[in-house]
């Protein structure tokens, strides 16, 4: 705790020192307090704001010594309301009369070896004259600590005109000089290196010591500011001559701005006890009242991101908001929210969908430079399911301490733990339906094996049963024909012939979709074979007035195929093509070679195919058409074709626009002869790899 003054009490050897020693701060300037009271409610800052919104204040506060010192030992972030709260005043009752005129002296040396110490800092090109300046302000903590606890000492130490004599004073009742005081006070309390040296090093006299200064440079300024105002009429040396006046320009000018500066009294006479406790009860209202702000904020970011959240919202974009909402929080400059199980969890170029940052950021890398300031764990039980990571401008204490008093962190646990539940549930049900999907996908394929096993069963039995009887109806029908006379005879017996090889057909179709045989691939021109293909159709489709229009490749190069499949491809997507086509329609066909692929077009004019006959569009089990038109096995026989060559075969169909079938098919050039040295020996010529036939 704060020693305060007591006035009229006598100090006895030893117990000065004790009480210096016991000293936590040096009280502040009434007038400083005010200031900032002031301030804090013409501008409506809120408490906690950074020291830059508080400048317009220097020219009251950089003459405090105890507001400076306030300053530069701030461990959580300096704020000014929380300095006016904490701290008492430097009692005016105890400063009146002789004692006023002592610390009018005291403060205005003071204040001149700051100011001396500011422009000689100017002058010396120094980048940070403010720090010079406050640490000179400070050079003599052991005086101001020891009028602090016994304001009639300083005064008599003060009036004492011989050194020697100051120095035994000194040294009885304080165990040590002043200037070793200082130094202890500035050491406990924590000071910048700096001030501990101007407080033990101010005096030139010390000058041997410089080499145990850390920043010897700016430490010599301070001792020729010391001097400078050792020469103005405030000097604390007992035989300098306190009512001349400098001659020399620079330190009238000194002298000057110090009386400008020092003009009021420096403990104002109407202050009283009861308007410093207050001003300090107003100044922790005001603290309370800005934090009690500050909690109410976080909650309604809080509730807010609730209420923008949807029921289906996903883990990672609930990442990304609640980064964005953190990133409003006064001491955030930047945040992320990462999952443990997510595999981007560690140092990363990117962040998306886990991280926010604020728009005015000069900084967006910010996170790839440096690692987070504060990470606070969102457990769920005694699991940790997610992270906050913080990059933090200001202290990141005052943010803790804001947390710690508020349940907005536990019901960011909560949140985060319903959301990685909505998570693992929304896998389970993902891994449930892929799992059900391919299970069906190998049902419907397992069932497809087994209805084709039992096609094949069937086209076998009924190719053997069937064909048979057959043979004997054609040899019947075609020996009753040669001997037939009579023209009606004749055309029933044609029609049992072609009713017989229809039936043959049927049963071919069957057992090729059941089981296909293999293929026999030769040397061979698939456009050739396409064109033989569309020769044979041209008749039929002059006949029922449909236009044939080709456009095929003039030149091809050989290539290994089995020609009879692509010709009973061509044969099955033509002949569908010319039957969907309607009279005064017409039939397009093309081919092209591109990056070894052999490409068909079959463009019909027809109605086109609907939705519903389009997803059986290849199923043999399944037929649209009418009795007496086949089973539709064409399509089905086409697309077993396709596959077994290693192509696909892709249908298009735009409403009343008619249907396009499109084939792709990998070409392999046919196999190198391989012969004897001798070119005329051609009884043993051989291909490298003889295609089988079955």
């Amino acid at each position: 705790m704060t020693v305060r003054v007591q006035p009229g009490r006598k100090t006895i050897s030893g117990e000065l020192r004790c009480r210096v020693e016991g000293l936590e701060h040096l009280p502040i300037r009434p007038v400083t307090a005010r200031q900032v009271m002031s301030a804090a409610g013409e501008s409506c800052l809120e408490a906690g704001s950074p020291a830059a919104d508080w400048l317009r204040l220097r020219t009251i506060c950089d003459l405090d010594p105890g507001w400076v010192l306030g300053e530069v030992t701030a461990r959580a972030g300096f704020d000014p309301i929380k300095l006016v709260a904490d701290l008492p005043w430097w009692p005016s009752g105890n400063l009146c009369g002789p004692r006023a005129e002592v610390f009018q002296r005291l403060w205005r040396h003071t204040v001149a070896v700051s100011v001396a110490a500011r422009s000689l800092g100017r002058e010396a090109g120094d980048l940070n004259c403010d720090r010079l300046a406050r640490a000179a302000l400070l050079h003599g903590l052991g005086r101001w600590a020891v009028a602090a606890i016994d304001p009639e000492w300083i005064v008599g130490w003060l009036g004492e005109t011989d050194s020697s004599a100051r120095h035994h004073l000194e040294v009885s009742q304080l165990g040590t000089d002043l200037c070793d005081l200082g130094r202890r006070l500035a050491e406990r309390w924590r000071c910048d290196p700096l001030v501990v040296d101007a407080a033990w090093l101010h005096d030139r006299s010390c000058e041997t010591l410089n080499c145990a200064a850390t920043e010897p440079e700016r430490l010599a300024l301070i001792q020729r500011a010391f001097l400078c105002a050792e020469n103005t009429p405030w000097s604390l040396t007992p035989s300098t001559n306190q009512n001349s006046m400098p001659t020399e320009p620079r330190l009238r000018i000194l002298v000057a701005e110090v009386q400008s500066r020092c003009g009021s009294l420096f403990a104002a006479a109407d202050a009283t006890a009861h308007e410093e406790r207050m001003t300090r009860q107003s100044a922790r209202l005001t603290l309370q009242l800005a934090e009690t702000l500050r909690k109410s904020e976080s909650q309604e970011r809080l509730l807010q991101a609730l209420a923008d959240s949807k029921p289906s919202e996903r883990a990672e974009s609930w990442a990304t908001r609640a980064g964005m909402v953190w990133c409003a929080e006064p001491e955030v400059s930047a945040a992320r929210v990462l999952w443990k199980d997510d595999p981007d969890a560690g140092p990363r170029a990117d962040a998306v969908g886990a991280a926010g940052e604020r728009p005015e950021s000069t900084a967006p890398d910010q996170r790839q430079n440096r690692p987070p300031s504060l990470v606070l764990p969102l457990k769920a039980g005694s699991l940790v399911q997610a992270e906050i990571q913080l990059w933090c401008n200001q202290s990141q204490a005052v943010l803790l301490q804001r947390l710690k008093t508020t349940p907005v962190l536990a019901a960011w646990e909560a949140w985060a733990s319903l959301v990685a539940e909505q998570r693992v549930l929304e896998q389970r049900l993902q891994a449930i339906i892929s799992s059900v999907r391919q299970q069906v996908d190998d049902d419907e394929a397992r069932i497809r094996n087994r209805k084709l096993e039992a096609l094949a069963e069937f086209a076998a039995g009924a190719g053997h049963e069937l064909n048979n009887p057959l043979a004997v109806i054609v040899g019947r029908a075609q020996l009753l024909l040669g001997r037939s006379q009579e023209a009606e005879t004749s055309r029933s017996l044609r029609i049992i012939l072609s009713q017989a090889q229809r039936t043959h057909w049927i049963l071919r179709d069957l057992m090729f979709v059941a089981r296909p045989p293999s293929l026999r691939p030769r040397s061979c021109r698939p456009s050739e074979v396409l064109r033989a293909c569309l020769a044979s159709f041209r008749e039929e489709c002059e006949a029922r007035g449909i236009r044939l229009e080709s456009e095929l490749e003039q030149t091809e190069s050989p290539t290994w195929a089995d020609p009879d499949a692509l010709g009973h491809l061509a044969e099955t997507l033509v002949r569908n093509a010319i039957q969907a086509t309607p009279p005064g329609g017409k039939v397009q066909v093309r081919s092209r070679l591109q990056d070894n692929e052999l490409r068909w077009w079959i463009c019909d004019s027809g109605k086109g195919i609907g939705p519903a006959e389009g997803a059986h569009l290849f199923d043999p089990f399944y037929c649209g058409r009418q009795a007496g038109r086949g089973l539709g096995l064409g399509l089905p026989r086409a697309a077993r074709i396709v596959a077994l060559a290693g192509g696909s075969l892709h249908w298009s169909s735009p409403v009343g626009q008619g249907t396009t079938f499109e084939v792709q098919l990998p070409l392999v050039s046919p196999p190198e002869l391989v012969g004897p040295a001798n070119p005329q020996d051609r009884s043993s010529l051989t291909r490298a790899t003889p295609p089988p036939r079955t």
